[in-house]
């Protein structure tokens, strides 16, 4: 079992099996999100020093939240978009959750150590020249090995859906 915790430890979710896969988002939404809650009062950046958000990829059937669940909220860039959960305890975002995924993506900073990341996705949306040239791939979008592993991982669950619990919106300060 792996357990991964906000950075005061009030929030914790427990994580059974292996990873799908550890990647690095370069999407605009990531990276809006990322600026976004870096801006929370007391919250830590979760970003890469090159603007990307790495994730870990775990299966939703495998992910539990055991403690702090009263304390997520719900941060979505647009009102039908993917929703990110953040612990209002210390303003820490925990997990990115897209509207019928069998998956969650973690927030690699959660992880202690981070695992290294194996790939970049969604290159076409990265600044110029801010993709360092160190070995490890990426794709324009996803590449079909991250798709792959994500289909392999959906097969394993039976080709069945999870959703977490709901959570109220988090309040931004103004």
């Amino acid at each position: 079992m792996t357990r991964i915790t906000c950075p005061c430890g009030r929030t914790a979710l427990d994580l059974t099996g292996p990873p799908i896969l550890a990647a690095t988002c370069h999407c605009t939404s990531c990276r809006t999100a990322a600026g976004q809650l870096a801006a929370l009062p007391g919250a830590l950046p979760v970003t890469d020093a090159n603007g990307g958000t790495p994730y870990v990829l775990w299966r939703k059937d495998r992910a539990a939240v055991t403690r702090g669940a009263e304390g997520l909220r719900e941060h979505k860039l647009t009102a039908k978009g993917s929703r990110r959960a953040v612990a209002s305890c210390c303003n820490a975002p925990m997990y990115l959750e897209f509207k019928g995924g069998h998956w969650l993506s973690l927030y690699a900073a959660r992880f202690d150590p981070p695992p290294p990341m194996q790939t970049r996705t969604m290159l076409m949306d990265a600044p110029p020249g801010s993709v360092p040239e160190d070995g490890i791939p990426g794709a324009r979008r996803q590449s079909f090995g991250f798709m792959t592993k994500l289909l392999g991982a959906w097969a394993a669950t039976g080709f069945r859906f999870f959703k977490m619990a709901p959570m109220p919106p988090l309040e931004e300060p103004r």
